[in-house]
């Protein structure tokens, strides 16, 4: 990245909620499935808007409009504006509000694109709040929810959300983002969300975050890489799967099931084709609409469960059998979850009490996580100026972390893949033709 690129900050400030938390919502118990997630993991998505230079907008007006209405999301959203309690299974809905920075960068959205795929994390920071207030450490180093908004030299910005993993996942974070420009953008609909989960999913006191995958001794250092999966691509995939007697393929099963399969080539490649491992895929799930009965859609708060794909070995493995076996998977996960809604904290308690022997086959495994973000509404977030451009979530490399998360492109029809890899496994990744016949590089 060109080392001149720069973030002046032009101000900082919390933003508190426009109306008080009630006293009987003071204390909000998180729920068992949010119990599961890092403690200190941030969700962080960036939304690029780049034509609003010829837009009846100014910049002040826009920050100002941001302000305004998120303070009266955050009434609404009341956990979000708290701080998480000591005990790890409770905010304190006290108000401290979310953190909100401004100021400019000394580029054109067009040019911070292109170097977005790079793995250089220099210019996440640029765009996402890199650091808390300057000064001792305070309450405002707890918050819950930080917001960057960002202008560029063409006239474009980008608002960016870093939002603590214990209080949203993915289909939150997007409710949350289109109910805040809802209310921007001044329509009848007043946000309310459904803030339910511990009451389905009670929390238990001391219950700290496992990793379904058991730390490995360090291997590397990791890269990023983001690849294109245009809609006439996916098409193509979709049709060598029909072929093959895959019945109405999906998006998600093509894409992740050709990324997985060039996963395990690149790790038998590394190590030379001569030791061959077993690999497990790991896909979290939305279960909102797959338990019985439904939940809405704005239920907020962590809805996710998960299913496991493995393959014995890292011998050639065809798409349509990949395809089938993560179809199995999320079948069996769908009928688990329509049978029994108790099936998916049993799940959770399980993966926190693994037996040992569980444990060393995770260890001797290639391990790889993926979620899929796509048809999430996040390019209808439209705050008065226009939808976005682009929307671009920023995944930081865990120790020793495979991840692989899709999100929709512009068009609604293609994906790109977001990835973390081995250094070594992503350089053979990006020399693989099989992959290269259906992906850009350049995303």
């Amino acid at each position: 990245m060109d080392a001149s690129l720069q973030f002046e900050i032009i101000s900082e400030t919390v933003i508190k909620p426009s109306s008080p938390t009630p006293p009987p919502l003071r204390y909000h118990k998180l729920s068992l499935v949010d119990q599961a997630m890092p403690p200190n993991y941030r969700i962080r998505l960036a939304f690029f808007y780049a034509n609003i230079k010829g837009t009846r907008w100014l910049a002040n007006e826009i920050s100002q409009l941001l302000k305004s209405s998120l303070s009266k999301a955050l009434a609404q959203y009341y956990p979000f504006a708290g701080r998480l309690m000591k005990n790890g299974y409770m905010i304190d809905c006290n108000d401290m509000g979310a953190q909100f920075t401004e100021g400019r960068i000394n580029s054109r959205v067009a040019e911070i694109r292109k170097q977005l795929s790079s793995s250089s994390e220099k210019v996440q920071d640029l765009i996402f709040a890199r650091s808390l207030f300057s000064g001792p450490a305070s309450a405002n180093h707890r918050s819950l929810v930080f917001v960057q908004l960002s202008s560029f030299n063409c006239g474009g910005i980008v608002l960016s959300v870093s939002i603590n993993h214990r209080i949203a996942d993915a289909s939150s974070v997007s409710t949350f983002m289109n109910d805040w420009a809802a209310i921007a953008r001044q329509t009848s609909d007043i946000p309310s969300p459904h803030l339910h989960g511990a009451s389905l999913f009670p929390p238990v006191d001391g219950q700290q975050y496992r990793h379904p995958f058991p730390p490995k001794p360090d291997q590397g250092k990791y890269a990023k890489r983001i690849l294109a999966f245009h809609a006439s691509k996916i098409g193509e995939l979709k049709a060598a799967a029909l072929n093959s007697g895959v019945e109405n393929p999906t998006r998600f099963e093509v894409v992740s099931a050709l990324l997985y399969s060039c996963f395990m080539s690149a790790a038998s490649k590394a190590n030379s084709g001569s030791h061959i491992r077993p690999s497990i895929f790991f896909n979290a799930v939305n279960f909102r609409q797959i338990i019985v009965p439904p939940l809405p859609q704005n239920s907020v708060g962590n809805f996710a469960t998960y299913f496991l794909t493995s393959v014995d070995n890292n011998a050639e493995v065809k798409l349509p059998e990949l395809v089938n076996k993560l179809r199995e998977g999320k079948t069996k996960l769908r009928k688990e979850c329509t049978e029994n809604i108790n099936a998916i904290p049993s799940k959770l308690k399980a993966s926190h009490s693994a037996s040992p022997t569980a444990a060393i086959e995770t260890i001797n495994s290639d391990c790889y996580g993926c979620s899929s973000w796509c048809r999430f509404p996040f390019y209808g977030v439209d705050f008065g100026w226009g939808t976005p451009s682009l929307v671009y979530p920023a995944i930081i490399p865990e120790q020793n972390a495979n991840i692989l998360v899709l999100i929709d492109m512009e068009d609604g029809n293609g994906i790109y893949a977001h990835l973390i890899l081995k250094e070594l496994d992503m350089s053979l990744l990006e020399e693989n033709e099989v992959l290269l016949a259906y992906a850009s590089l350049d995303a």
